[in-house]
């Protein structure tokens, strides 16, 4: 039996959740669910009450929302050094920016693929969509000057926040002009999927959509 189970949708944030697991070598499984469904997998909704992709069940019992499960995993493995430790002078930086890509960056993600959770219906997402997009711009030249010693966010080290980042700029409909006009966002993309535990979850998660 499995330490860990994973509940996930195809190409979801539990993207992230699962690369970690990977990463990490950790006993899991997945359990592929079915969102925005009138009729949810009752033990994927016993853990995620909003019903979102991923959540994580765990030998301490079940967890939600992205951020927390990786940070979680993070904190369980520490001999993957994934997680920048309370002792470090990088540990502000660390919480900064992983506060950043929960609180900031993903809520404007959101928007592009459901702007219909934020306006009332018979409503035209256009104006929406343009003024989240122009938000997601600027936040997008943020993270490209952060990332300009990479790779990762904190230089050679490979961090949680590494994942929970990359796993969202795989979505090529958050760049109406292409990835690549952020040489340095896209460079951080391509060598996080590049890895060849996170190929082989793109793989996984591709082949079920």
């Amino acid at each position: 039996m499995s330490e860990y189970t994973l509940y996930a949708a195809p190409n979801t944030y539990a993207l992230s959740s699962h690369s970690i697991l990977e990463e990490v070598k950790a006993d899991y499984k997945v359990h592929w669910v079915e969102i925005f469904t009138d009729h949810p997998e009752p033990n994927f909704k016993s853990i995620s009450p909003h019903v979102r992709s991923p959540a994580l069940m765990t030998p301490n019992g079940g967890i939600f929302e992205t951020g927390a499960i990786a940070m979680y995993l993070g904190e369980q493995f520490p001999e993957f050094d994934l997680i920048i430790k309370p002792e470090d002078p990088r540990r502000g930086a660390f919480l900064q920016w992983f506060y950043y890509l929960g609180t900031t960056l993903q809520p404007d993600v959101m928007i592009q693929f459901h702007p219909e959770f934020y306006i009332q219906k018979n409503c035209n997402p256009s104006s929406l969509l343009k003024a989240s997009s122009s938000r997601l711009t600027k936040v997008f030249e943020i993270l490209d000057n952060v990332l300009q010693k990479g790779p990762f966010f904190f230089g050679q080290q490979l961090t949680i926040i590494d994942f929970l980042l990359a796993m969202q700029t795989t979505w090529p409909e958050i760049f109406p002009n292409g990835i690549k006009q952020y040489r340095n966002l896209y460079k951080h993309m391509r060598v996080i999927t590049e890895r060849s535990t996170v190929q082989k979850i793109l793989n996984s998660h591709k082949i079920r959509e």
